[in-house]
């Protein structure tokens, strides 16, 4: 706002442009979005608004093209409603950075927005829109759903267009959106997409509670620790006999939203993941598949860092492509501010500079179809439809917890049988929640679950299978390289997922979103003041 104060202006200005078009041609040429105001993620490109991907030293540039989800935004009489707050280039789960400061969260001030797309969180919890981008590498679309209350739907890679939107990685990184229905996001996708006859099609045919396998495993989203002789390249993670589960509230809540669920009718499947291929390692899919993998002669960490191999490379080509802009990658990364533990994007960053180029191979051509193999098994051999697992791990984020990592879960040692309330860092709360999986094209999903007894938002996660039905069987996984492959697969998770969440809230009410204080409190931003 303080280089562009006339942002609504520009906004106003697109609103009535359409009105002429459509007083002019008739209401269906500005179909199917027919004008909806549609926050964008501050990390996108946009030729009307600053795109300065949160980083102060660009604080001042505009792109010359606008990235592809807005192109077609526009192409279907949307209306870019300005940007939202980032972390420096979506690198931290808070959405901070020096040139434009914290997004606030409209439960609780002390609360973070999540991040990295944290503003649009925000802005949509708080009734500023209905539905926002957000764009997930490992939780930005989830993570501020999760701690704005929202449903966050990350959908499988390359669902939505991406070009335009700098990312991280070249496997995680998805454009996604925050809404407060699961409605509003099935009737923004089937627009989005311009495919309102696939929706047409699941809807007609949506399955009965009774009919759906959701299944539920503990190992690696409600308890987790890496395996006693596995490697991991984070060592603030627990090793075995050590352990982390999901804090007391959250997994209240996850027990409330199952036990839902089972009343209406559904099976709940509480089997884990099935045996790893090796005979007689011991070890289930899951734990073969991040820990005990190897390439260029020594261990590999499939889910970081060797993802970031491509990181300040992907930054620097953005800054070249979409800015235009004559700054180095080495003033941008020195341009970045930590603020505290719990955020410093340059962290992520400078992992381009650590990584091994052989590992980064390996990562992107041996280890997704490895990855679909494993995973898949799940739902294959347990004939589950989809999986839920708790939101995250720590109870909703607030900033000065984050910053001294003090954060709530739970800790505990297998061989004592101990368990109890423990701090804990933004990196033990977040990476395993939201980089599970990442690398992959799967659907997932935040719900939200109610307010915990301390009025901090709570949700759920579902995750649907990798690709179409049969991904498997396709040993060379040609399908992750043709983006429409998911169209179908991500309706159907779609409609699986308001058929649970539908029922869920009808058998427990307390699990419903319940509205921000900023919103329905006393006082609130749109109480009468007369």
């Amino acid at each position: 706002w303080d280089i562009m104060p006339s942002q609504m202006e520009l906004v106003i200005s697109a609103a009535k442009d359409l009105d002429k078009k459509a007083e002019k041609e008739g209401i269906e040429s500005i179909g199917p979005l027919y004008g909806l105001p549609i926050p964008a993620k501050g990390t996108m490109a946009t030729t009307m608004f600053p795109s300065s991907a949160g980083s102060g030293i660009l604080h001042h540039y505009k792109a010359t093209k606008d990235c592809a989800a807005l192109e077609l935004i526009l192409s279907r009489g949307g209306i870019v409603f300005g940007k939202t707050n980032v972390p420096e280039f979506a690198a931290s789960w808070q959405s901070c950075n020096y040139a434009n400061g914290c997004t606030l969260n409209p439960y609780d001030h002390k609360l973070t927005s999540g991040g990295s797309s944290g503003g649009s969180g925000s802005a949509v919890a708080s009734y500023i829109a209905p539905v926002a981008f957000t764009e997930d590498t490992g939780g930005s679309t989830r993570h501020p759903a999760y701690q704005n209350h929202n449903f966050g739907y990350d959908p499988s890679r390359n669902r939505y267009p991406n070009q335009g939107n700098p990312g991280m990685t070249y496997t995680n990184d998805q454009v996604g959106i925050n809404a407060r229905s699961i409605d509003d996001i099935l009737v923004f996708d089937a627009a989005f997409l311009d495919i309102q006859d696939v929706h047409d099609k699941f809807k007609a045919s949506q399955r009965p509670l009774k009919s759906l396998r959701i299944g539920i495993p503990e190992y690696p989203l409600v308890q987790f620790s890496v395996p006693k002789d596995g490697y991991s390249s984070m060592p603030a993670l627990p090793v075995e006999p050590n352990f982390q589960r999901v804090s007391a509230s959250i997994e209240a809540k996850y027990r409330s939203a199952i036990q839902a669920l089972k009343a209406g009718g559904a099976t709940l499947v509480e089997e884990e993941w099935p045996p790893a291929k090796a005979k007689g390692s011991g070890r289930n899919a899951i734990e073969d598949l991040y820990y005990f993998q190897k390439a260029n002669g020594k261990p590999v960490d499939p889910m970081l860092p060797a993802r970031f191999h491509s990181y300040t490379g992907q930054i620097a080509e953005f800054v070249r492509d979409y800015l235009n802009a004559s700054v180095s990658i080495k003033d941008i990364l020195d341009d970045m501010t930590p603020m505290g533990e719990g955020h410093s994007s340059s962290s992520f960053a400078i992992l381009s500079g650590t990584t091994d180029e052989t590992q980064f191979r390996y990562v992107m051509a041996e280890h997704p179809m490895k990855a679909v193999t494993a995973y898949n098994s799940y739902f294959d051999e347990l004939d589950v439809d989809v999986i839920m697992v708790p939101g995250q791990f720590c109870d909703a984020i607030q900033y000065e917890q984050a910053a001294i990592s003090v954060n709530t879960l739970r800790k505990g040692d297998s061989a004592s049988g101990s368990i109890e309330t423990s701090t804990a860092s933004v990196i033990q709360c977040n990476l395993i929640s939201y980089n599970f999986i990442k690398e992959i094209p799967v659907p997932k999903m935040m719900v939200p679950t109610g307010l915990d007894s301390q009025g901090r938002p709570t949700g759920v996660m579902f995750l649907g299978r990798a690709g179409p039905r049969d991904a498997t069987k396709d040993e060379r996984g040609l399908w992750m390289y043709e983006d429409s492959s998911t169209v179908e697969s991500d309706v159907e998770f779609l409609y699986t997922v308001k058929t649970l969440v539908d029922h869920m809230y009808a058998a427990d009410p307390t699990l419903k979103r319940a509205e921000p204080k900023l919103v329905k409190g006393p006082g609130n931003l749109f109480h009468s003041r007369e």
